[in-house]
């Protein structure tokens, strides 16, 4: 009797350390999914090698998306720490690429071409030129 007494409570033991396991690790998913839009959003430049233009790209905390200040028509198709698809109202993928703490490139896939994303609020280093007078 108490060895089946042990192998019981070993059973319910097991059982409830693994159910606790996946509850927890389903929560914590859960919260890093909320948090993904806090990545992308933000505002970046980029230069188009076609038009030899600096467009601007925003996205918002409800990932809007806004390109030289205009609202564009697209869905969000998926979103994950590494990228952000949106599909726009022609059928086309905008893909946006992130590393741990920005998103650094976009891929336009209508015009098939990836452009390297540079936050508007980094700034270079001012340059000083120094003037010798004769």
């Amino acid at each position: 009797m108490s060895l089946k007494r042990n192998i019981l409570l070993f059973g319910v033991s097991l059982a409830a350390g693994l159910s606790s396991t996946f509850t927890r690790s389903g929560k914590k998913h859960t919260d890093n999914q909320s948090s993904l839009p806090m990545l992308f959003s933000g505002t970046w430049k980029y230069s188009d090698h076609n038009d030899h233009r600096i467009h601007r790209i925003q996205i918002n905390p409800d990932l809007t998306l806004h390109i030289d200040g205009r609202k564009e028509n697209a869905t969000v198709e998926s979103i994950t720490a590494q990228e952000l698809v949106y599909l726009d109202g022609f059928g086309y993928h905008l893909r946006i690429h992130a590393n741990e703490q920005q998103p650094v490139s976009l891929y336009d896939e209508a015009d098939n071409a990836t452009y390297t994303l540079v936050s508007v609020h980094t700034t270079k280093p001012a340059t000083t030129e120094k003037t010798i007078a004769e």
